[in-house]
């Protein structure tokens, strides 16, 4: 017989309906958790380029006055100019 359930403080708890007696010997065997959404390594690096992308970006205006508005059109014109 194969049951499922969670692990609560250390209680294993049954899903609703499973009705085992008292005494019976159980072996408990963990699946392994997949986990959604788990960044790959890939996305790490692209993460890490656009920090250093950022980085650069604010250094370049360190002690500047700018314009927010102008700083939208730079960056469009730079991004139409890469497609």
């Amino acid at each position: 017989m194969t049951c499922k359930g969670v692990v609560k403080n250390n209680v294993v708890i049954l899903e609703e309906g499973v009705h085992l007696p008292d005494g019976v010997t159980v072996v408990v065997t963990m699946e392994q958790i997949t986990q959604e959404g788990k960044v790959t390594p890939e996305e790490i690096a692209e993460r890490q380029a656009l920090v250093t992308q950022i980085r650069a970006f604010s250094q370049k205006l360190a002690g500047r006055n700018v314009n927010l508005g102008d700083l939208i059109l730079e960056g469009r014109e730079e991004l139409e100019n890469r497609a």
